[in-house]
């Protein structure tokens, strides 16, 4: 006691350490001879010291003498690690990445605690990947400098599978419904049986939101009881299925924006059926989606739930408040697209009743520009009568255009050397301007266009194209000048346009195979040696209602076309030529999307349809099946492949759309080319399906990679499909 009641001062500190500073440890401390000593100041020393992590024990003794008290600092120095981390049993885990996982580098300090926590994120590492029992013990070996090998001894133990779910309880439903419903699944089949735990807790979610389906609102699932017997996890699960539950009498109170039969057919559900928790939530977000589209942004509807023994009563109290309207549109995000071209694709104005149909709209536009690969939605500023501010904010994509050079193949046209330049949004004006230029041995292309979708400040879009290509076929060459005009403006449906092109072509045939033999009667290709020109007028009507049509998941896509050419004045090829198509995209689940396409085409003529105006299909493009060469599939004359006069193609394509950029499809194709139109019959088709892959790469467009086989192919087997897209279509 009288230790405490004496003032002391601190005589003399000694360290005894190997190889730390003396200096540095006195100095952290924190305690200075000659000042007053605390009582406190043995803790405080200890914790500073400890914050080095430079060793593994500490002690400070303590001794008094006459003339003040000494103090003596004992440490125990932790090595440095030398080299790498060293680990010896393990077989089926990568050092590599157990490396990753414990993140110790050379001339790291190895305190025990650093070494413990190693230890225990190698063993939990190991219960991630599903090992069972797995055992970790660490060795350090140390050298005369303070420096020391680490090693980890481990034995994996097993790796069980889910041997059994056993389910307890339910007898309102079966175990083999409850078990449809969970992603753990036992051992089987082209089933690994992998235990993870936290797909296991979201199991138990998905039983009880199922049971809520099914009206069971009050059922209790318990914790899963998990055992291993025979190196096989026994995972048991108990359920309290207790009452269940009915809907009763449905009303409502306080509405006036719609009548009690408008909201009746908004209801998911009806009197009599099973109490369904999602359906519930279903209507209750039908009915605040409806009151939005009329602008009552701040309606409050609360569903008040009454319990009569198994029947639930629901009465939908309505405070619908006041409808908004919009003060200012507001943009932002946009650094390079000038706000014109945006607003322009907004149906949303000042002055107007806010509606959710309109925003929604209005964020489709613009995202159909492509040059925005997120557009978020927000309100802001209500004044004093509920009115408000609306922003959208876009955020731009990076190199949207396109500037490339480089090497290309293709079947049809071998190697080619391109340049390519391109923009859809030049000078963040909404204008697209492309060139390009191939040259290869079978293929001499040069292409220039530009594009104006808003001619005039209104809805008309203007193009206009020049070209020159000169492609070797089968066995001719056919040279084409040309330029067209076009221009689509909105039709009277909603979604809909009407276009008008006018295209003016000279086309020659060169090299003709000296194996090709002209027919006794009918189109020869000799006629086509002297230059002929095309003049033609095309009219189409086309709706899309697609939701992004860059990457669609819901929505179509309808389109009729006719083109016409004439034989007048300086004109002299003649041919009518109608194709119609349609394509439907239906989101399936998760991020499955289900597209469905049908093209069907006819071509005549008062003369022979000339060979390069006829249909030919295969490989990819709009007349492509998957799984064969380019133009293979086609009516033949003499064994060459002179096109057909009809066309029918059918895709089916199941999307996972991963992102806007990224998406994987697996494919059935089935179509063919006929000799007339009588000739088309459903069971002469040509089939294939395969696999693919879409990527949006800035600067270049989106890449396609498909993989088809051919089951109608003279020899059934694979072919490889590789096609660029600089617009970014999917």
């Amino acid at each position: 006691m009288i230790f405490f009641l004496l003032s002391l001062t601190v005589a003399d500190i000694s360290v005894q350490a190997h190889w730390t500073d003396p200096q540095l440890i006195i100095q952290t401390a924190g305690i200075k001879v000659g000042e007053e000593f605390q009582p406190s100041s043995i803790q405080n020393a200890i914790e500073n010291l400890n914050r080095l992590q430079l060793f593994d024990f500490i002690a400070i003794d303590t001794t008094i003498m006459a003339d003040g008290i000494f103090i003596k600092i004992i440490l125990d120095e932790a090595p440095f690690l030398k080299g790498k981390p060293k680990f010896i049993g393990n077989k089926k885990i990568k050092t590599r990445d157990l490396e990753k996982k414990i993140g110790l580098r050379p001339g790291q300090v190895l305190t025990q605690k650093t070494i413990f926590d190693a230890t225990t994120k190698i063993k939990e590492y190991y219960k991630e990947k599903h090992f069972y029992n797995t055992v970790v013990h660490d060795s350090l070996i140390k050298d005369t400098t303070n420096k020391a090998y680490l090693y980890f001894i481990i034995n994996e133990g097993s790796q069980p599978r889910v041997g059994k779910i056993i389910i307890n309880g339910n007898e309102a439903i079966s175990d083999s419904k409850l078990k449809r419903k969970m992603a753990t699944k036992e051992k089987g089949f082209l089933r690994s049986g992998k235990l993870d735990r936290k797909k296991l807790k979201e199991d138990i979610e998905k039983l009880k939101s199922y049971y809520e389906e099914n009206g069971f609102l009050d059922v209790k699932i318990e914790d899963p009881k998990i055992e291993v017997k025979d190196n096989k996890f026994i995972i048991t699960i108990n359920i309290q299925e207790n009452r269940k539950y009915y809907i009763g009498k449905i009303t409502f109170k306080g509405n006036t924006v719609f009548d009690t039969t408008a909201l009746r057919h908004m209801l998911a559900y009806h009197p009599g059926e099973v109490y369904n928790l999602t359906r519930v939530e279903k209507t209750l977000q039908a009915f605040n989606t409806a009151y939005w589209d009329e602008g009552y942004i701040y309606c409050s509807i609360i569903p008040d739930e009454t319990v009569e023994d198994s029947v639930i009563n629901i009465e939908y109290i309505f405070n619908e408040s006041t409808p908004a309207n919009i003060n200012r549109v507001i943009i932002t995000g946009n650094y390079k697209t000038r706000e014109k071209v945006i607003r322009r694709e907004i149906v949303t104005f000042p002055g107007e009743r806010f509606r959710r149909s309109a925003v929604i709209r209005s964020q489709r536009e613009i995202f159909n520009l492509g040059y925005f690969e997120d557009i978020g939605i927000d309100t802001e500023n209500p004044d004093s009568s509920g009115n408000i501010d609306l922003v959208y904010n876009v955020k731009e994509k990076e190199g949207v255009g396109t500037i490339g050079a480089g090497m290309a193949y293709s079947a049809q046209d071998k190697l080619t050397g391109y340049l390519e330049l391109s923009h859809p949004n030049l000078f963040g004006r909404g204008q697209r301007i492309y060139t390009k230029l191939e040259i290869g041995g079978r293929l001499t292309n040069f292409q220039i266009g530009f594009v104006e979708p808003w001619l005039f400040d209104t809805r008309t879009t203007f193009g206009t194209d020049l070209y020159y290509t000169n492609r070797l076929w089968d066995f001719y060459t056919k040279r084409d000048i040309g330029f067209s005009n076009r221009v689509s403006f909105p039709f009277y449906l909603d979604y809909t346009r009407f276009s008008y092109s006018l295209r003016t072509e000279r086309t020659q045939i060169l090299n003709i195979s000296s194996s090709y033999t002209p027919p006794g009667s009918g189109y020869s290709l000799f006629e086509d040696t002297i230059p002929k020109w095309t003049v033609a007028n095309s009219f189409g009507l086309t709706r899309d209602t697609r939701d992004y049509i860059f990457n669609p998941s819901s929505g179509s896509y309808i389109s009729l076309n006719t083109e016409f050419a004439k034989k007048f004045l300086f004109a002299n090829v003649d041919y009518n030529r109608y194709t119609f198509e349609i394509r439907t995209y239906y989101p399936v689940f998760w991020k499955f999307v289900l597209m469905t396409r049908l093209k069907a085409g006819i071509v005549t003529s008062i003369d022979e349809v000339p060979f390069y105006k006829r249909f030919y299909a295969g490989g990819v493009g709009v007349d492509g099946i998957r799984g064969y060469t380019d133009r293979s599939i086609s009516p033949e004359v003499d064994g060459r492949k002179v096109g057909g006069k009809a066309i029918l193609i059918n895709n089916i394509e199941l999307k996972l759309k991963i992102s806007q950029r990224f998406a994987l499809l697996a494919f059935y194709d089935a179509g063919n080319a006929y000799q007339t139109f009588k000739d088309v019959n459903l069971h002469e088709l040509y089939r294939g399906a395969g696999i693919g892959i879409r990527v949006e790469i800035p600067m270049m467009g989106v890449v396609g990679f498909d993989l088809g086989y051919g089951f109608d192919r003279e020899n059934p087997g694979f072919e490889p499909h590789f096609q660029i897209n600089p617009f970014g279509m999917f």
